[in-house]
């Protein structure tokens, strides 16, 4: 693949990386949009970057010209679990509870939810999954952890640790008043979240918001998985 590109914005490290890994599959970097077939952006873009004439990979944006690579399955799977392993570090390192045989509840069973659920089941047999559909309940039973509907989650809410990926709010005030003194939220769901923020400061409840862990905890393997993406689009939508 001779094909050319700019990387006009460097300053996500995970894009960085993504260039270098498109030049090891045979891709050339250049300086100038004259002499490029395409541009690489990262995440949410800023607006400066959108003007080129050329085809643009970027992610999490919908306009002319742009392709969002974010979009592809297989890239959603990667993040997942590149996901999972960031928030595992950060309870590690966040809480004076050891995740071994900790209490645990993941909050929604999408693909972050089912990659932290394996990521975190060589620590615990105790881990609770609250998931709204039937079949992402009996699924994760079947993969070992109990299972509870969404309006079960302020019966008992005696959790160590509550990794939240609802990207919309289902810990408001009778759940957050329900929660040991000590339970760590770590909230991964994309804006507003799933976490009412205001009752849970004025409750001193421990929340972490942590979103774009790929990019901040492991931006060399980020950035592979965007050069692949990328690298599959530009076969599709270049001749």
């Amino acid at each position: 693949m001779n094909k050319k590109f700019i990387a006009p914005d460097m300053s996500d490290k995970r894009i960085s990386f993504a260039a270098e890994y498109l030049e090891d599959f045979g891709y050339i970097k250049v300086n100038n949009e004259s002499n490029a077939d395409f541009v690489l952006l990262g995440v949410n873009p800023p607006k400066e970057f959108l003007r080129y004439s050329i085809p643009c990979f970027a992610g999490n944006i919908t306009a002319q010209n742009i392709y969002d690579y974010t979009k592809a399955e297989a890239f959603a799977l990667e993040n997942a679990y590149l996901t999972a392993e960031g928030a595992v570090a950060i309870a590690v390192n966040e809480s004076d509870i050891s995740l071994i045989n900790a209490n645990i509840l993941i909050a929604g069973y999408g693909r972050i939810g089912k990659a932290l659920h394996r990521y975190l089941q060589p620590f615990s047999n105790n881990i609770t999954v609250c998931a709204r559909k039937e079949t992402d309940r009996v699924l994760s039973v079947a993969n070992g952890s109990k299972a509870v509907d969404f309006d079960k989650l302020n019966e008992y809410c005696g959790y160590d640790y509550i990794f939240n990926t609802v990207p919309h709010p289902v810990f408001n005030e009778a759940e957050l008043r329900s929660m040991k003194k000590r339970t760590l939220i770590i909230d991964l769901a994309s804006f507003p979240g799933g976490v009412d923020v205001h009752f849970a400061e004025y409750l001193g409840v421990k929340l972490l918001t942590a979103r774009g862990l790929p990019a901040k905890c492991s931006p060399q393997s980020a950035g592979k998985v965007v050069a692949k993406t990328v690298d599959k689009l530009v076969r599709e939508v270049i001749v």
